[in-house]
């Protein structure tokens, strides 16, 4: 996966504005979606609240730069850090709940996160806010390509790091037994705490870099609908797999630009292929490629290859 990003930072100046911004997408959906996927994929936490830290940073890098005349950089890293702390007061409460209690919690926050931006005027209220032009990169430029290319690669790191973490390894036993993890001398509240707050980060930096791509942030982008998607493409991609949330972000990205005639129809088929995957193919669509694999691959050293290439994305 480095080794496809680098190729499409290179690629970059070859494709065209309109392919461009397409993969701009796909790349900063990846990045949401790899910091739910450490909550809910490794930490099973299900937590759906994702598209409230998207609505975090996408308002407060347009209010950094519309209103204090931030530097763009300035206000991302500023989202950042908000959008941790905020994760970590409704982690705070949140982490104590189960299952069900869990996602209807931090879908709860993802709403009243929607209808507060959508009341304050100084946020733009349902109109939402452009952010000023003279501040971003002009149009047409390769630099916003570099760098969300660069932070999804950062991302993506960090994630393969902290998965192979000490703190890692702790998420996973405590994800097996709360209890069996407490007896091993894992703090469970500091590590639940530490997902949120990681997932929270990214979420952020997607939701800046979103609005920085499209030069507009509105309610209606960063609405509940937001946290389904998210929830959708780690579920489709392959929850707890490292290159899941790339898969699942192409899927959400590429289906409404296939179906831009008909817009029902794109719900429609999200309905279907998440009923049909989670139903058939709990791992996703890697899940799927790797059973298709098997079967076609001989059964020499190419398979195992393949084997401990899946092992090592566990």
């Amino acid at each position: 996966m480095f080794a496809a990003i680098a190729l499409l930072c290179l690629l970059g100046p070859l494709l065209g504005d309109y392919p461009r911004y397409v993969v701009t997408l796909w790349l900063i959906y990846s990045m949401a979606t790899l910091g739910m996927n450490y909550v809910m994929g490794f930490g099973k936490l299900y937590a759906l609240g994702h598209g409230g830290f998207m609505l975090v940073g996408a308002y407060v890098v347009a209010a950094g730069i519309n209103h204090w005349h931030w530097h763009p950089a300035v206000a991302l890293a500023v989202s950042a850090v908000l959008a941790a702390a905020v994760g970590i007061l409704i982690g705070l409460p949140a982490i104590r709940l189960k299952l069900l209690s869990l996602a209807i919690v931090t879908f709860a926050f993802a709403s009243m996160l929607f209808q507060v931006v959508k009341s304050v005027d100084f946020l733009g209220g349902p109109q939402g806010l452009y952010i000023d032009a003279s501040a971003l990169p002009p149009q047409g430029s390769l630099t916003l390509w570099y760098v969300v290319v660069v932070l999804t690669v950062l991302a993506l790191a960090m994630s393969h790091s902290l998965i192979n973490s000490r703190s890692g390894r702790a998420l996973l036993i405590i994800a097996v037994n709360e209890h069996v993890a407490r007896s091993f001398g894992v703090n469970v509240t500091y590590h639940k705490l530490a997902a949120f707050a990681f997932a929270a980060v990214l979420g952020a930096v997607a939701g800046g870099l979103l609005g920085m791509v499209t030069g507009y942030v509105a309610p209606d982008t960063f609405n509940t609908d937001l946290s389904i998607t998210i929830f959708a493409a780690v579920m489709i991609g392959g929850r707890g797999k490292l290159l899941g949330p790339f898969l699942g972000a192409a899927f959400i990205v590429a289906l409404p630009e296939l179906t831009q005639q008909a817009r029902n129809l794109s719900q429609f088929i999200y309905a279907i292929a998440f009923l049909l995957i989670v139903s058939f193919f709990p791992d996703g669509l890697l899940g799927m490629v790797t059973a298709a694999w098997r079967k076609v691959a001989r059964p020499t050293g190419t398979s195992a290859s393949f084997k401990k290439l899946e092992e090592s994305q566990s």
